[in-house]
């Protein structure tokens, strides 16, 4: 069978020894995000959300939320209604537009978003035991150049 259609990327051709950096990435992405759910006991899919209205200045619209997250509005929803449900975010409607609503994290989200980044950042350190700093911060620099460059792709 043909190593292309195999691995479901049709026309993505290899030689053995050159590296499939998407599926490397694909692959670290999942373990790291495993371990990271198995360490804080939180879903990945709920931490990126915390993460977003964590960095954000002013509330944040489910669309945005979607948008930046490359999943579908429905999703958000769901993730929104859950994480409100556990008084971890507020939603308040827009002023200016009573159809949308901005949604924040609210003081007892904001507390379990530092735990969660305190949680974070120990997991970094185990990291480290198998990276130096030097391939550490050179990893980090490639990945954050790569983000960069396929968001201008849009």
């Amino acid at each position: 069978m043909d190593k292309t259609k195999a691995s479901g990327f049709v026309g993505s051709r290899h030689q053995d020894d050159e590296p499939h950096l998407i599926q490397e990435i694909i692959r670290t992405h999942q373990v790291l995000l495993a371990e990271l759910t198995r360490r804080t006991g939180v879903k990945s899919s709920r931490f990126a959300v915390m993460r977003l209205l964590a960095d954000a200045d002013a509330d944040v619209g489910v669309m945005e939320l979607a948008r930046q997250l490359g999943i579908n509005a429905a999703a958000v929803t769901r993730q929104v209604q859950e994480l409100e449900s556990e008084a971890l975010v507020r939603r308040r409607a827009d002023p200016n537009d009573g159809r949308r609503t901005g949604i924040r994290l609210s003081p007892k989200g904001r507390r379990l978003m530092g735990e969660l980044l305190e949680c974070s950042r120990g997991f970094e350190q185990v990291l480290s035991s198998a990276l130096s700093a030097k391939e550490m911060a050179g990893a980090a620099a490639a990945l954050n150049k790569l983000r960069t460059f396929v968001e201008g792709l849009r």
